[in-house]
């Protein structure tokens, strides 16, 4: 690629000792070169900040930024590597998640080439722990595929996220113009991905590569495994009033009773899916 912009990859760090050297190799292991990461410890109890000042020291020539603080929350974390950020596109991973080789690269290519489009996520494949597996996201969410065409989204993907959340964060290449535009992570939320995607789709286009690019990994602690917990569904009910209360979607009292029916049945629906392709197979 003749033109390589700066790539701004964002790792907030929460007591994953056991995965986060893999997560940060699979970032400096990139065919695309022009990348800074960003590491932020956040306040972690167990080894994971001896883990990233030994891999750093492993890895002087790359361009590596840490920041070591107080255990404030994923969405404060993040907020503070989007302030010392300096590309013109930005990435997150998960402290236990990990990406293929050619991630970066081919997304900053197909981004290059659709300058309207504000975002860009692609497929992903399941770690049951350490066991990688050829289980993709799109085998429980085979609907996904129907949203895009040539890669361009072909509905309003802002109502389609409103009934279900089809965008896994450690895909996502986002353009800074979309950060520039919608602001940083809602501070008082928990669940910081589906706010920001759902405000950066009423705003943009919204891109699909259909070729898994990274690994998600399902294990004992992460978020994933806690889905219908009172907590997290709390926060989604935060995430969803919010959008409610304000335009295309304030005086739109039937529509948002529709959305808000859809979206629960199909929670459910991919949880149950999941359990048996993901889980169990």
């Amino acid at each position: 690629m003749k033109n390589s912009p700066l790539v701004s990859v964002i790792i907030p760090a929460y007591n994953h000792e056991l995965y986060i050297e893999e997560a940060l190799q699979s970032v400096v292991n990139q065919t695309y070169n022009n990348i800074e990461l960003i590491v932020i410890n956040d306040g972690s109890k167990d080894g994971t900040a001896k883990v990233i000042t030994e891999f750093i020291s492993r890895n002087q020539h790359y361009n590596i930024k840490y920041i070591s603080k107080t255990n404030e929350g994923i969405c404060r974390t993040l907020n503070k590597g989007l302030e010392i950020a300096k590309g013109s596109y930005f990435a997150l991973l998960a402290s236990d998640d990990m990406w293929t080789p050619e991630r970066i690269e081919k997304q900053v290519y197909f981004m290059e080439r659709n300058q309207n489009i504000g975002l860009v996520f692609s497929d992903h494949y399941f770690i049951r722990f350490t066991e990688l597996t050829q289980i993709k996201a799109t085998d429980y969410k085979p609907n996904i595929r129907k949203c895009f065409k040539n890669g361009i989204q072909n509905i309003n993907i802002y109502e389609k996220l409103l009934t279900e959340d089809i965008i896994p964060a450690l895909t996502v290449l986002i353009r800074k113009e979309c950060f520039d535009k919608v602001g940083g992570f809602d501070n008082n939320l928990k669940a910081e991905d589906y706010d920001m995607w759902l405000r950066i789709s009423k705003e943009f286009p919204i891109a699909f590569i259909d070729e898994p690019l990274a690994y998600y990994r399902v294990h004992d602690t992460n978020v994933s495994n806690k889905t219908m917990s009172l907590d997290t569904l709390k926060t989604v009910r935060a995430i969803m009033q919010k959008q409610y209360n304000d335009p295309p979607l304030k005086h739109q009292y039937i529509k948002k009773t529709i959305l808000f029916i859809k979206f629960w049945y199909t929670v459910i629906r991919n949880r149950v899916i999941r359990v048996f392709v993901i889980e169990k197979k």
